[in-house]
């Protein structure tokens, strides 16, 4: 592992508390990882290091993750506190538990600065690998179906997506139900089963880099995309309510550093993984409101789970 100190970059003048983004890269054999602090007269330090190869995905995670924090340790030693902000809902859950242990680190609920997170990604992206990386775009590639259930004038939306390869190969699929904040909310379901199939994604696969594989999230909500895309662009949206404005955010910057692409399907119209994923959202409502037994519903959805990945 090895550690280098990048120049500082000038921000302008920010107040207490100490802020500091932390960003993790794995790639196909080794890890990177790069904090960025922001210094009390407003400057943005940035440090990087790598971690050597080691046996699978998690335990190079594991490494980047202990040599991040061990430099966030030597910063916090010298400052009242600080607050972190994790770029990774996986390094975000690690980093959580080690955080009980040292008081005057605060885990962030908030986004980094956008120029600091930036700044943070792009020292890390310049790094030099330290091992040969054999780049290969349909590495990892993975189509995401995603749909939403809400009886007429319901409050209950069931959710289901579906992660399978480019072949179709189905690898695994999820369900659960929400309550939308109005009758008939179909946007806010659709929303909330793009966001579940995101966090499934990062928390059960190994997360691809740019030039290491893609990921295709489909879904049959014009609405749902078009508001993704309009904040994804930075401009303003209109005609969204609060909350869905909110639930999209969240979904942008969970998947900030995926090469995701989100994409249209028409619904009921034969596409495989769109069908899964609405029959999963389906089912979910359906077991919600007529009261089914936890164990009968997990029973019918590990039959259908089963059909699904058998297919």
């Amino acid at each position: 592992m090895s550690t280098t100190d990048h120049p500082v970059v000038q921000r302008p003048p920010v107040g207490e508390p100490t802020d500091i983004i932390l960003h993790i890269r794995v790639l196909e054999q080794a890890g990177q990882w790069a904090i960025g602090v922001l210094e009390d007269d407003g400057s943005l330090s940035i440090r990087t290091g790598d971690v050597q190869p080691q046996m699978s995905y998690s335990s190079i995670r594991t490494e980047a993750v202990l040599a991040a924090f061990s430099a966030i340790l030597e910063v916090a030693a010298e400052r009242q506190y600080v607050v972190l902000d994790v770029s990774n809902i996986l390094v975000r859950k690690a980093i959580a538990g080690m955080l009980d242990f040292v008081p005057n680190v605060l885990l962030s609920e908030t986004t980094a600065i956008c120029a600091h997170r930036s700044a943070v990604v792009k020292a890390l992206e310049e790094m030099p690998v330290s091992t040969v990386i054999r780049l290969n775009p349909d590495a990892r590639s993975l189509v995401v179906s995603t749909d939403a259930s809400i009886a007429n004038g319901g409050q209950v939306a069931g959710l289901g997506w579906v992660i399978a390869t480019k072949d179709g190969t189905v690898l695994s699929c999820g369900q659960k139900t929400a309550d939308v904040p109005r009758c008939g909310d179909i946007l806010t379901g659709e929303l909330l089963a793009i966001r579940c199939a995101v966090q499934a994604l990062i928390s059960q696969y190994p997360v691809p880099v740019t030039g290491q594989g893609t990921v295709v999230i489909e879904s049959d909500s014009r609405a749902a995309l078009r508001l993704l895309s309009i904040l994804g662009a930075g401009r303003q949206p209109s005609s969204f309510t609060t909350d869905q404005i909110k639930l999209a955010k969240r979904i942008l910057q969970e998947s900030a550093h995926v090469p995701i692409r989100f994409c249209w399907v028409k619904g009921h119209q034969g596409n495989e993984g769109n069908e899964a994923a609405d029959r999963l959202a389906v089912l979910a409502r359906r077991n919600r409101e007529f009261k089914v037994t936890s164990a009968t519903g997990a029973r019918m959805f590990r039959d259908l789970r089963d059909e699904l990945v058998a297919a």
